[in-house]
């Protein structure tokens, strides 16, 4: 029910996509530094030739359970719930999966962050400004906010050949079944290898139709039938799938229609629709919270920086250098479903969110294939 309080989870550190990232580290013997699951490295124990980390994004458990009968091949083939990240969305989650690290160490925290280099919030997967506008002539993130990647790691280690097959990677790829054919292809070479294969459905359809809609329908189908496919084809080789986060459908609210709030603000928030992060005036904090609490205090939880970090929301590690200049004064979590958008396109066409504090948002799937071992 829309504006009703849904369960709350919050990342489990050691129960969450952050693990898997690490018992790969640890598998191919490169440097790792956090836990990992010990279901994972069971099977990654047994030496496969090839080791494919398969991340559909938006695929929560939620969401499969929805269009997927329990016979299906991927729910037959899900070890158990794990949790994305805080907050859980795809700049944060596939950050941490490509990385190994949590999103206090390698500071992609959200969508969009302020910057004061260029003095604005930046699409950090873009390069543009909230009103995607290009912010700079260089691309900001990569350049005060970069990482190694799990690929390079294991590269460098020289126990297999590395891969990332995506759209937006060095093993690029446009459509799904380039996606399917290049894993097939890479896994047929004589190498041992890891790849992690990202694709951004069914994500995409569920922002534009909902998550309950037909497109949303057949793209989790497809990926099942498709799975089961290649996991057929594939000799000597274990797939792990997973999400970056799940999705639920949102109430979408404008931040710019509640001036009480606004006017008490440096800047406009950044990061998520559904976690918000507010830089506030000296002299203006009693204000603002009172202003935010009268309008959206049932839907969200509103932490004070130092909430923030002893709750140790984004993690706990040696933080970025740039991580707590990120998160503001005040982050704002929804825990319904109301979402606040900061450009009219997002407030009128976002249909499906994501980012906040609910079970839905935060539970994604452990799923293991182990593919004709010899």
């Amino acid at each position: 029910m829309r504006g009703a309080r849904m369960i709350i989870k919050y990342p489990d550190y050691n129960n969450s996509i952050l693990n898997i990232s690490n018992s790969l580290l640890k598998s191919f013997g490169a440097e790792y530094t956090h836990n990992t699951l010990p279901e994972l490295d069971e099977v990654l124990s047994k030496n496969y030739k090839n080791v494919v980390l398969m991340v559909f994004d938006a695929m929560g458990s939620f969401n499969i359970k929805e269009f997927l009968g329990d016979d299906s091949f991927l729910i037959n083939h899900k070890r158990k719930d794990i949790t994305s990240v805080f907050p859980a969305t795809t700049t944060a989650a596939l950050t941490t999966l490509k990385s190994g690290l949590m999103p206090c160490e390698h500071s992609w925290l959200g969508w969009s962050l302020h910057f004061d280099e260029v003095d604005n919030n930046v699409n950090i997967f873009v390069n543009t400004d909230d009103n995607y506008k290009p912010v700079a002539d260089y691309n900001v993130a990569e350049k005060y906010i970069s990482y190694k990647s799990v690929v390079d790691k294991i590269n460098e280690a020289g126990t297999a050949k590395a891969f990332s097959v995506s759209p937006f990677d060095e093993y690029k790829i446009n459509t799904f079944e380039e996606l399917i054919s290049a894993v097939k292809e890479i896994c047929e070479q004589d190498e041992r290898h890891y790849i992690y294969a990202y694709w951004p459905q069914p994500d995409s359809s569920m922002h534009k139709e909902g998550i309950h809609s037909n497109e949303a329908k057949e793209w989790i189908e497809r990926i099942n039938n498709e799975i089961e496919n290649l996991g057929r084809q594939l000799n000597d080789t274990l797939i792990i799938v997973t999400a970056d986060h799940g999705h639920i459908n949102g109430d979408n609210k404008l931040i710019s229609d509640y001036k009480d709030i606004t006017d008490t603000l440096k800047w406009m928030p950044s990061m998520e629709a559904r976690t918000r992060d507010f830089f506030v005036k000296d002299g203006m904090h009693e204000q603002f919270k009172k202003a935010f609490n009268k309008h959206f205090g049932k839907d969200f939880i509103l932490f004070s920086k130092k909430e923030v970090l002893e709750k140790n929301l984004f993690g706990k590690g040696k933080s970025h250098p740039r991580f707590e200049g990120f998160i503001g004064d005040y982050i704002a979590a929804s825990v319904t479903s109301k979402a606040l958008c900061v450009n009219e396109n997002e407030y009128r066409e976002l249909k499906g969110v994501h980012a906040g504090l609910t079970e839905e948002e935060m539970t994604v799937p452990l799923i293991i294939i182990e593919c004709n071992k010899k």
